[in-house]
Parts: C-alpha cells; sequence; structure tokens
C-alpha cells in the first residue's frame, strides 16, 4: 500500500496496490476498509487466492475522482451502511466492463463503458466481472438542480450511445491526468462532466446555463457563513436570514429547496463537520461534548441526540481514523491507505 503527498499546488492524493499474492490478508484489509461505504460480497474463494485492488484518488475541492481496478465482486450499499457513514454525495461511474444490479428496487443493467449515476443516500447493489472503472463522488449540494429533479438514482447513458462514449471518455481522460491538475482545474473538470451530460440526457435550460445552480449554491454558501458566524444559541428565522444576506425568502427557500430547507442543511452540515471532527481527533481528544459546542450544540445531551437521529449512533461510538488528515496544507500523512480514507474525505467534504 502506498500513499503519495503531493506538491504543494497539487490536491491531495491516495494510492494503494493489495493483493493476495503478496499479502494473504489482502482481501480482509479490502473489505473492511469498504465497510465504511457498505459491503463487498461475492468474491471468489472469499480472496484467499486471485485477489487484487489497485486505486488512485484525486481530492478537489470536495470532490473526489478515482480510477480502481479490482476482481470480480458485488458491492452493496444498504440502509444501515447508509445512515452510519454519513454519506450524501452523487457518485458518477463509468465501469469498463457489465454491470448488473438494483438501485433501490428498480433493476440496473448498463453495458461496459456506461456512465452510471447513483445517489448514495439511496440503496444499490452492483455486481461486476471485474473492476476497471472511474468513480466521481460529489456533495448533492453541488450537482446541478436539473439532474436532481430528474432522478438521478439508477440513471444510465448507455456506452454504445454517443452520449455516453463522450462522457466516459472526458471522465476517463480526467482520471489520467487528475495528477496534474491543480484544484481549480480538476473541479472545472468535474463541472465539465455534467455540462456534457445535459445535453445529452434532454434537459432544457431556462436561464442561462449554469446560473441558477450558481446563484443557490452562493445563496447557501452565505447562509451558512452567517449562521457560522454566530453564537451557537442564536436563532434565526428564515425572513431574518434573507434579510442579512440580501435576498428574498423567495430565492432562499429555492436555493435550499433540494436540501430539505435552510434548518435541515444548516444541522446536516453541523452534523458532517462534527463527524469529520469525530474521526480526526487523537484518542478521546477533543471530547465528545466540546465537538458538539464547536459545531452549534450547547450541550452534550443536544448533541447526542441529533447525531444519534441522523446516523443511528451515539458520536461516542465513532472511533478515530488511523489516517490524519491535514487539507489545508495539500499533504497527507498517513500510516495506510484505504476506502475509509475517502469516506473522510467525502465527509470533509460534506462538512466544508
Amino acid at each position: 500500500m502506498t500513499v503519495s503527498i503531493p506538491p504543494k499546488d497539487r490536491p491531495p492524493s491516495v494510492s494503494w496496490a493489495v493483493s493476495s499474492e503478496r499479502q494473504p490478508d489482502a482481501f480482509e484489509i479490502y473489505r473492511d476498509s469498504f465497510a465504511e461505504l457498505g459491503e463487498v460480497r461475492d468474491v471468489a474463494d472469499n480472496g484467499r487466492s486471485g485477489f487484487s485492488s489497485r486505486t488512485r484518488a484525486h481530492l478537489f475541492g470536495p470532490s473526489i475522482i478515482a480510477r480502481a481496478n479490482s476482481s470480480t465482486q458485488t458491492l452493496a450499499r444498504e440502509a444501515e451502511h447508509i445512515r452510519r457513514s454519513g454519506i450524501d454525495h452523487i457518485s458518477v461511474i463509468v465501469n469498463l466492463t457489465d454491470t448488473i444490479g438494483d438501485c433501490d428496487g428498480e433493476t440496473l443493467r448498463a453495458e461496459a463503458g456506461s456512465v452510471q449515476f447513483r445517489d448514495l443516500s439511496r440503496p444499490s447493489v452492483s455486481s461486476m466481472s471485474s473492476i476497471d472503472m472511474v468513480t466521481v463522488m460529489i456533495p448533492r449540494a453541488a450537482v446541478p438542480g436539473w439532474l436532481l429533479a430528474r432522478g438521478v438514482h439508477g440513471l444510465v447513458l448507455p456506452g454504445s450511445s454517443a452520449g455516453g462514449r463522450l462522457v466516459a471518455s472526458h471522465l476517463l481522460t480526467m482520471a489520467d491526468v487528475a495528477g496534474r491538475l491543480s484544484d481549480a482545474e480538476g473541479s472545472a473538470g468535474i463541472e465539465a462532466a455534467f455540462v456534457i451530460a445535459e445535453r445529452f440526457l434532454g434537459h432544457q435550460r431556462s436561464v442561462a446555463p449554469g446560473h441558477a445552480d450558481a446563484i443557490h449554491r452562493t445563496i447557501r454558501e452565505r447562509a451558512m457563513a452567517l449562521l457560522d458566524s454566530q453564537p451557537p444559541d442564536a436563532r434565526w428565522s428564515a425572513a431574518t436570514v434573507a434579510v442579512a444576506i440580501g435576498v428574498s425568502r423567495t430565492s432562499l427557500y429555492r436555493a435550499f429547496e433540494s436540501a430539505g430547507g435552510v434548518r435541515t442543511y444548516v444541522l446536516r452540515r453541523r452534523l458532517a463537520r462534527a463527524y469529520a471532527a469525530l474521526r480526526g481527533r487523537r484518542g478521546l481528544s477533543p471530547s465528545v461534548e466540546l465537538i458538539g459546542q464547536r459545531n452549534g450544540f450547547p450541550d452534550r445531551r443536544s448533541f447526542v441526540q441529533a447525531f444519534r437521529a441522523q446516523f443511528g449512533m451515539s458520536p461516542d461510538d465513532v472511533a478515530p481514523s488511523e489516517v490524519q488528515l491535514d487539507l489545508s496544507s495539500g499533504g497527507l500523512a498517513a500510516t495506510r491507505a484505504m476506502h475509509d480514507v475517502l469516506a473522510d474525505w467525502i465527509r470533509t467534504g460534506e462538512a466544508a
């Protein structure tokens, strides 16, 4: 397993290469690390022989792009994984082998090279004869509203279609050159994938390209910055928030509509930050109570209650990560690197 610490002007990246030929417990390491994201099933010989996994992932802003190769397997993300992981992203997948499975009760069949969309807040199961894929994971708030409105979970652009080939080619190229891209270049490349997909998924814009999503994103960020600047017990209504950031209540409601409303968005962001802080602490420091207070919860009881309602467990049950992240410097100090690192990156992006 290897960890890459990029130059100062490059975003963090992490890579690994494990195989049962070199490490008898390679599959167990792989399976256990994936527990943060879901469950690995149907691996031949239970991974004791012939199992391998290679991945390189790059973090651009709050989004991740990863190129992965691995053995035959089924990946399942079910209700328990969804709740406990604290991850609410949209995933875009290009797998160069056929995929069959289920997306929340709907049968999935995607030929090799297809572009698949997943809502990580909903159950899914994917079975693949092998993994040779590019995966992009983007926070829900950064995904174009037209795509969310369409019903993204299980959506497929076939590999045999012009749109599928074009989006797949773009993402495969991005994954190949990701190590040479700046944060801004990588983020722009991910956004461009949605611009390309938009044309082939038949969306008709009612406003200039990207304007509505950009405006809503700005409103959300300004509102969050305002609320973050206030004492934890400060009380705001939608009307007073709208006045304070200089928008109408209608604009405020529209900006937060896809996020479930202002209160839901703020609570989820604060809980995501708390989850990331719990994963990033060393031992028992800082305390659960202090992490709660830093994220807007006046006392331990209110923090534990909100955390349990969101994730189905107490904040005391969140184990500190074995990998300490320092995203502010663009580096990664780690003793090992697997899927749990990517899960922490996702949660950190959710909390940003």
